[in-house]
């Protein structure tokens, strides 16, 4: 007796589908994604372009300080971009393992011309005091993707409009600091006292197909009734960071001699 030819199709695209999902399909993106495994897949994709916007409400008063470019999440480098309250020129960092590049000469370079406009670090010659005073930008903007790791019961949301899955949860600052790489907890403990609350808080993140962190919303309230909102997005997962220097005559080495 002859199949009918509805019955054959069906059979047919059954035998396809097994076969897809035995090789793992034409498309090796996760269909599962899960927050518990966010930071290592997220670091894992070793650099990216992010962007940060920081809002404080300081008892009526609103600060806003933003800021872009490339970090990577395992080595220290980092290209950033900065627009800090008070001032109209963006902060040009550049970090190329223990030396820190800086446009902060820039405006005094503009009315004087003797002045370099580029600082030079290196970061080796601090000593301990120095050290803990010194920010360290390139962590700072590679902390939001470490949070997920802090979450030890995360709700899943469900799909967002771009493709994302949402999670919530609250963040336990021990446990990120716990969770973090040993050659940047240093300054991943530094970031967390200076941007968020020393107490557990909530946050609200997005993952991408492959489990990455695509973005991090944090809104928290200090003890003193102060609001802060970190918003802060990474794209371009891979992306080489450009450690393109300016004319050595336009930078003064500032290091301790």
């Amino acid at each position: 007796m002859s199949t009918i030819p509805g019955v054959r199709l069906a059979a047919s695209l059954v035998l396809v589908a097994l076969a897809l999902t035995a090789c793992g399909g034409s498309d090796s993106k996760d269909t599962t994604v899960s927050l518990s495994d966010a930071r290592a897949k997220t670091t894992g994709a070793g650099s990216a372009k992010y962007t940060m916007a920081i809002t404080a409400d300081l008892g009526g008063t609103k600060v806003t300080a933003d800021e872009n470019g490339t970090v990577s999440f395992t080595k220290p480098r980092a290209h950033i971009y900065k627009l800090v309250p008070g001032s109209s020129v963006p902060r040009e960092v550049i970090i190329d393992g223990p030396l820190t590049y800086t446009n902060g000469n820039v405006q005094a370079a503009l009315s004087d011309p003797t002045v370099r406009p580029w600082t030079k670090l290196d970061t080796r010659k601090l000593n301990a005091t120095q050290r803990a005073r010194e920010p360290d930008e390139r962590v700072h903007a590679l902390t939001p993707a470490l949070l997920a790791a802090g979450v030890a019961k995360p709700t899943r949301v469900g799909k967002a409009d771009d493709g994302t899955t949402e999670f919530r949860g609250r963040v336990d600052p021990k446990r990120v600091l716990a969770a973090a790489p040993a050659t940047a907890r240093a300054g991943v403990a530094k970031t967390l006292r200076n941007d968020y609350s020393v107490k557990p808080f909530d946050a609200r993140f997005w993952l991408d197909d492959h489990g990455r962190v695509r973005r991090v919303l944090v809104d928290y309230t200090t003890d003193k009734g102060s609001r802060f909102t970190i918003d802060t997005a990474y794209s371009d997962f891979g992306t080489p960071v450009d450690r393109t220097l300016p004319p050595a005559s336009e930078i003064e080495d500032i290091s301790p001699k």
